[in-house]
């Protein structure tokens, strides 16, 4: 809830560069509570609440509602049999404000974190002769980043939030606020992240943190998202170039994409993630959603009507691999290494692989077996994989003969990569604007399976379309026959409703529109 939060200093413990490859380099350690002035004294002081900053979002309720907020009302999951009761409902249909879902407080106590750093920074600079201005704007630059993505992450789930950036720091505050526009918000991060986006860092001197802290790469990837959630295509490509222009950022080979981008983590190709480590901080709730070798089994799964059995190339009616692009012979996706790399056949259902599993083994014979982690995953915010598609995207929304090429061309930088024996996509086989974009919508599916980013791809596309039709068709491919609607009736049941707590706490609180009357989305 937004409310005062009793503010207890959490001192971080960075920067674990062992040679043994540990990628984790943030922990917390509770130190008490402290008068807040007295605290604000040095460099250190600083740094280990930013920390803290970053320490929030790997916390199980803010990783949780990344994947339910941005994929679990997609076609691209199914419970296994053993979600939550919670996570059941949502993936019914039955979305209620009572549901723990519907909470955002994980969010907004990161940007409580984030406030808190921005408020008191500045003061130390006058105080510490190590801590420069350059040193505060690059810290300025990070807290304004973390929030700006907390703040993406709740306008996409719930469209309208309140918009808070002065920090729970006196008894007298008053902390009941009212909902700011979708509009107001992002407009609102857009300006900071231009102000801030050459002060951030590029490189931190570690592999690690240069994956894990926010720099200038990060700003940039962000402000591309915002921008095509947006529908601002052009500012969109402008900030996609930014990124594009680094030629340290590279794609893995084929063969390395899966143990290096989702076992080791902090690949070349990766941007901004979250990092995790078993004697640090575990990642509960990838191992519990999707499985491990201690957790086993995960809570979600693929639906089979989208999956693609590479071992007897037996396609789901909507699977996006082995699909025939429509007026072609063209099949896309036959040999797609991500089939192989996002989700295995077990019992009779596809459980999910990617971030669970560590190695796949191919036998002489042909046979697909897996090995599954028993270490915790960092979670991949960005990659740059994400930049090119968002790019393509914008693209294909922009639609001249030229800007269509393009957006195909580079859609090919990823399908190639997984896709080593076919022939590259040709622009001749999409013979409108729209096939362009449904072609972009595929790769983004197959590229980004299971990352928390397909929901709002699809709400995406229904905001452009002015209508949930078209979004509908794609959830409902889940549905195996299933009696009821999984998708959104109107555009307002795409968002999440205002938790019940909420409205309860803050007398200024309004429901979302879709939820005020019936306060549940199954009521259709």
């Amino acid at each position: 809830m937004i409310k005062k939060i009793i503010y207890t200093v959490l001192l971080l413990v960075g920067l674990l560069f062992a040679t043994t490859g540990c990628t984790a380099w943030l922990t917390i350690k509770p130190e008490g509570e402290v008068v807040l002035e007295d605290f604000w004294q040095s460099e250190s002081s600083v740094e280990s609440v930013l920390a803290s900053c970053y320490r929030g979002l790997t916390e199980d309720d803010c990783i949780s509602r990344m994947i339910v907020w941005g994929e679990l009302r997609s076609d691209n999951m199914i419970s296994s049999g053993i979600a939550s009761t919670d996570m059941k409902k949502i993936l019914d249909g039955d979305i209620t404000s009572s549901n723990s879902f519907s909470s955002w407080a994980s969010f907004y106590s990161v940007i409580n974190y984030c406030n808190t750093v921005l408020y008191y920074a500045p003061s130390v600079v006058s105080r510490d002769l190590n801590f420069t201005q350059g040193d505060l704007r690059r810290v300025q630059a990070e807290a304004k980043t973390i929030r700006a993505l907390c703040y993406f992450y709740l306008v996409r789930a719930f469209k309208e939030v309140p918009y808070v950036t002065i920090a729970s720091v006196d008894d007298n505050q008053n902390y009941n606020f009212v909902k700011s526009t979708e509009d107001v918000v992002l407009d609102s991060l857009v300006i900071d992240l231009n102000a801030v986006r050459n002060w951030a860092s590029n490189d931190f001197g570690n592999g690690a943190m240069n994956k894990g802290k926010i720099t200038r790469n990060a700003v940039n990837t962000l402000l591309a998202d915002i921008y095509l959630w947006k529908n601002d295509y052009t500012n969109c490509i402008t900030a996609c170039d930014r990124v594009l222009a680094d030629t340290t950022l590279k794609l893995e080979a084929e063969d390395v994409v899966y143990p290096m981008v989702f076992s080791a983590g902090n690949s070349t190709e990766s941007i901004f993630e979250l990092q995790f480590n078993d004697n640090v901080q575990v990642n509960n709730t990838v191992r519990s959603l999707y499985g491990s070798s201690d957790f086993e089994l995960g809570a979600l799964s693929f639906p089979a009507t989208l999956a693609f059995n590479t071992n007897d190339k037996v396609a789901g009616l909507y699977s996006p691999f082995a699909y025939k692009v429509p007026s072609t012979t063209v099949v896309e996706g036959l040999d797609d290494v991500r089939a192989k790399d996002s989700y295995y056949l077990y019992g009779g259902k596809y459980y999910i692989y990617k971030y669970a599993g560590y190695g796949r083994i191919v036998t002489n014979s042909g046979v697909t077996t897996y090995t599954f982690r028993n270490t915790t995953p960092n979670w991949i915010i960005y990659r740059k994989s994400d930049v090119i598609l968002m790019k393509a995207e914008a693209l294909a929304q922009l639609g001249s003969t030229a800007e269509l090429k393009e957006a195909v061309d580079l859609v090919n930088l990823t399908y190639t990569r997984s896709n080593v024996l076919d022939a590259p996509l040709d622009v001749a086989n999409y013979i409108s604007k729209e096939e362009v974009q449904k072609l972009v919508l595929r790769e983004r599916q197959r590229e980004f399976l299971f990352e928390g980013k397909r929901w709002f791809d699809l709400v995406r596309l229904a905001r452009r379309d002015g209508t949930t039709t078209n979004m509908n068709m794609y959830v409902e491919t889940k549905a195996s026959g299933a009696g009821g609607s999984l998708g959104a009736p109107v555009l307002n049941a795409m968002y999440m409703p205002v938790n019940k707590a909420e409205l309860e706490a803050n007398p200024y609180m309004t429901q979302n529109p879709f939820y005020e009357e019936s306060g549940s989305s199954s009521t259709r």
